[in-house]
């Protein structure tokens, strides 16, 4: 597998709620830039390995292509792996979680390609590693803003 992109960032929740909400695949639209929906493709609960999902997303010079993804590990609420039918990048997408402070967690996600041809190493995942560096730095941005919701918005408010 080849690293295409990493970023941590610490969210004020706890890890039970954070793990929740990213394990729900539903809800990735809602904070991830690039995705157009995504649906539910069975009926095993979110979190749950073997729960697949259909997923559209926006491709760079190519508009919108379906993904189905299935969650292939699951590790208590700490680490949550899925993996997509999109050849010839085979994305895997993590979320590692661990404690921080009090009701606080710290995050990180990562995608892999699991392509090892040499020359979609060396003429795709260059392009696709800077795609996905930006879509996770804004993504991971609005995860913690949209989970720290109400929390963040009167951090700073004051009589």
């Amino acid at each position: 597998m080849h690293l295409l992109t990493e970023k941590t960032i610490n969210i004020k929740r706890p890890i039970s709620a954070v793990f929740e909400y990213v394990a729900n695949m539903e809800k990735f639209g809602e904070w991830f830039p690039g995705v157009v929906l995504i649906e539910s493709a069975n009926g095993l609960d979110h979190g749950q390995v073997g729960k697949e999902y259909l997923e559209t997303v926006s491709v760079p010079l190519r508009g919108t292509r379906k993904i189905r993804l299935a969650v292939r590990e699951v590790r208590g609420n700490r680490f949550f792996a899925t993996e997509g039918k999109f050849p010839p990048l085979m994305p895997r997408m993590e979320i590692s979680l661990s404690e921080a402070e009090m009701n606080s967690c710290e995050l990180t996600w990562r995608i892999f390609s699991r392509n090892n041809n040499l020359i979609v190493r060396h003429a795709l995942l260059p392009l696709a590693r800077r795609v996905m560096r930006k879509r996770a730095e804004s993504g991971v941005a609005a995860l913690k803003k949209r989970l720290e919701g109400d929390t963040a918005s009167h951090a700073g408010a004051t009589g």
